[in-house]
């Protein structure tokens, strides 16, 4: 009976990636609409402003709709944030999240930088409220201490992000 329900688990593991594929093609869809949109916004353009006292119209429409479709106004201003640059330069937007990528991707950064180890650090710590970093120091708690398979710490963060799929010269 375990092997049936195993294999009823799997196929639902299946099913659940089809629908991922066919959402992943789905937002491709939507993104290339969006910058062609925005694409056009920037060759008319247009300037959109603030929001406010006396908002821009084109600000209040693309703020409202996201707060009318669910979204918080906080994540409504970021993306407005991003709308406003993607408009004003005309580059595509690869991501929405401001915060990560101020709306534009950020080429093949090799970890050097203004950024402190700490700046670093604190993004992982709060990243899913904290929840995969407590999670990682749990595993190495277990592999380093416990489970004693490792000799420093270095190498079970070594061995995590080569789990992950990164290369690591060590």
């Amino acid at each position: 009976m375990t092997t049936i329900s195993n294999a009823s688990i799997a196929s639902t593991v299946a099913t659940n990636l089809l629908g991922e594929i066919k959402l992943d093609a789905e937002k491709a869809k939507l993104r290339e609409s969006t910058n062609t949109l925005v694409a056009k916004l920037h060759q008319d353009k247009v300037t959109v402003g603030r929001l406010g006292k006396n908002p821009c119209a084109i600000a209040f429409a693309f703020h409202s709709t996201l707060v009318a479709g669910g979204v918080t106004k906080g994540t409504a201003n970021n993306y407005l944030t991003t709308f406003k640059n993607a408009v004003a330069t005309g580059k595509p937007i690869t991501d929405w999240n401001t915060q990560r990528t101020n709306g534009t991707k950020k080429g093949g950064a090799k970890g050097k930088g203004k950024s402190t180890l700490s700046n670093l650090l604190v993004k992982a710590f709060n990243h899913e409220d904290g929840k995969s970093f407590e999670a990682l120091c749990t595993n190495v708690q277990k592999q380093f201490f416990d489970d004693a398979k490792f000799d420093t710490v270095y190498e079970c963060f070594i061995d995590y992000l080569q789990a992950e799929g990164f290369e690591i010269s060590a």
